[in-house]
């Protein structure tokens, strides 16, 4: 048989924080290290994702090309027109796009907070910037730093096994789909390569792989963590939990002009977005002060809107989309919301709704104190870890952090102590632990109480969240 090939390093995920994570370790001089992904091709899918200043900080930290490569790739109008890392104080005046807001607004179309979108007036305030970025881009933007061998699409996890000095993987692929990931992110593949593919399935095909060390990127649905977890008598935390709250979104074209006069006249006065709640304590139902109903204007007779409600799991579970889209409009009367956005969220067309319920992996829970990240030779990183529903806009940027973090302290222990000692990689993993678990609390428990604060608790956190540097002792803690 011919020598299996052990790697130092093994991540499973390629997603955004799976590949920062490789290429902070590839910089480092790490480089027999592995990424893999269950996903056939990588495909231009995905929603824009938020990156605040604690992220780019962190992404900067682990490499100034992915943070270049992810500021071009940004949404035109959330960056400035010349590269951050060039601009000092910013743009040039002269440069820079118009500033937008997004205005949090009650009932009565009162403004209770504005917070800004566009990259400058971030930079100004904490030093760095505010992006918009695509999933799929940001994917993109830093795969490209990675030589093509070192990312392996089409290897779905399904087994875990710590072995003497080292973790088996065990995988299953699809023998039909190419193994070249970077011909599917470039999407250059033609029509009859694509109906070749087709015709060339042949099932399933396994393997194993081996490494040192196995960091577990791979999201919020994370095999590694179900499989540790159910390992550890943890079955209840092994899979996400419902965080109570889901949102229901819909497109509408063909706004009458009516209901157009009305929302921006009273309510949407200009803005490109804006955010409705009531937050009044005469409420018969005081939990839908947490309510928010999201309006984007995207023309004069178009306007996607997104319903965050705290529904109740039986509420949505196995309901058709014209049950969910009535649950919507009732709940909206139930909080007490004027007409005008029960009769916008009643032109929805039931086919074109989408549900997307929230969830969660809690850091900590009552009676377990600090669910563990780590186990062995295998640690978990971005949702896999701590996954948290979007309201704060951390998901991927607190999954940065965690890869400044923890291919820091990686980098650290190689050269000084090599992958062999089960007791050194305990105590490095354990650090990373320590390090990251009690701030991604606080976050978590911020992401869930933030719709009730106030501006001056927004200020007070986000001067917390955003001034967060790399490298620092908070962040890294003491380094050798």
């Amino acid at each position: 048989m011919a020598p299996r090939h052990i790697y130092d390093v093994l991540i499973v995920g390629a997603g955004p924080v799976g590949l920062a994570t490789a290429i902070a370790l590839h910089k480092r001089g790490i480089h027999n290290i592995l990424v893999i992904d269950q996903t056939h091709e990588f495909r231009n899918v995905g929603q824009g994702l938020d990156l605040l200043p604690n992220g780019l900080r962190a992404i900067k930290y682990i490499a100034s090309e992915a943070y270049e490569n992810i500021t071009k790739a940004a949404f035109k109008g959330n960056q400035p027109l010349e590269s951050p890392s060039q601009a000092g104080d910013g743009p040039d005046k002269s440069t820079r796009p118009p500033k937008s807001r997004w205005r949090q607004i009650n009932v009565q179309g009162e403004t209770t907070r504005s917070i800004p979108t566009d990259f400058q007036s971030w930079f100004e305030r904490y030093g760095e910037g505010r992006i918009n970025v695509s999933w799929f881009n940001l994917q993109t933007a830093l795969r490209s730093l990675l030589p093509p061998d070192l990312v392996q699409a089409n290897h779905r996890c399904v087994h875990v096994e710590e072995e003497a000095e080292r973790v088996r993987i065990d995988v299953t692929s699809d023998v039909g789909h190419s193994t070249n990931p970077f011909a599917h992110w470039e999407m250059m593949q033609s029509k009859a390569e694509t109906a070749t593919l087709a015709q060339d399935h042949r099932g399933a095909d396994h393997k194993s792989f081996y490494a040192k060390l196995v960091i577990a990127a791979d999201g919020i649905n994370s095999t590694i963590r179900q499989i540790l977890y159910n390992q550890q008598g943890l079955k209840r935390w092994a899979k996400p939990q419902y965080s109570g709250f889901a949102a229901i979104s819909s497109t509408i074209q063909g706004v009458p002009s009516s209901i157009m006069e009305d929302l921006a006249t009273q309510y949407i006065k200009g803005d490109f977005i804006i955010t409705v709640h009531n937050n009044s304590d005469e409420l018969d139902f005081p939990e839908l002060k947490r309510l928010r109903l999201i309006l984007i204007r995207l023309s004069n007779n178009t306007v996607a809107y997104l319903l965050y409600a705290p529904f109740k799991l039986d509420a949505w579970q196995h309901k058709s989309l014209t049950q969910i889209l009535r649950l919507g409009i009732d709940t909206l009367l139930n909080a007490e919301f004027p007409p005008i956005f029960r009769t916008l969220v009643g032109l929805s067309n039931p086919e074109k709704l989408s549900l997307r319920p929230f969830f969660i992996h809690p850091v900590n829970t009552q009676n377990n104190g600090h669910l563990p990240w780590c186990h062995g030779r295998v640690t978990l990183v971005g949702d896999a870890a701590h996954a948290m529903p979007p309201f704060m806009a951390q998901g991927v940027n607190q999954g940065f952090e965690d890869a400044a973090v923890i291919s820091t302290l990686i980098a650290q222990m190689i050269p000084a102590h090599g992958l062999e000692q089960d007791t050194t990689i305990t105590t490095t993993l354990e650090k990373y632990e320590h390090l990251r678990q009690p701030f991604v609390s606080q976050v978590q428990t911020a992401t869930m109480d933030c719709h009730q604060w106030t501006q001056a608790q927004w200020d007070t956190f986000n001067e917390k969240l955003h001034r967060r540097a790399y490298p620092s002792f908070v962040t890294l803690g003491e380094l050798n």
